[in-house]
């Protein structure tokens, strides 16, 4: 839709919404005006995409892309200190990589050799 059409429509329903104020509030009523205003929401957010550039469209896909690689890194992190805290403070003679399997293989719900007391608590 063109951004006028839809500036339009946000007008018209803005009017509807001031016109069903004079009205007894009911239910019916009430759905009615959730109804429009989630109309508007849509509409509006329509006319704030069609806005925006190209430049910021790149913004915004790179922060998010920044922000998934942070939460990853995050994870991974974790997850490998939890690993070195199982293998400092148990005796499980396996490299860190297939901890790292076992690891998996127990979330799933499958059987390792590492106890499952390890699996609980990794600190001393």
């Amino acid at each position: 839709m063109k951004k006028e059409s839809l500036e339009k429509r946000s007008k018209d329903i803005e009017r509807e919404l001031e016109a069903l104020k004079g009205f007894r509030l009911t239910p019916q009523l009430r759905k009615f005006q959730r109804t429009l205003i989630g109309e508007q929401s849509f509409v509006k957010g329509e006319i704030a995409r069609l806005k925006s550039t190209g430049g910021q469209k790149e913004q915004r896909h790179a922060d998010r892309i920044k922000l998934a690689n942070k939460n990853r890194s995050e994870k991974m992190k974790r997850t490998w200190r939890y690993l070195r805290a199982i293998r400092d403070n148990y005796p499980v003679d396996i490299p860190l990589r297939q901890l790292r399997t076992a690891l998996r293989k127990h979330r799933q719900g499958l059987e390792t050799d590492i106890p499952d007391v390890a699996w609980r608590n990794p600190s001393p």
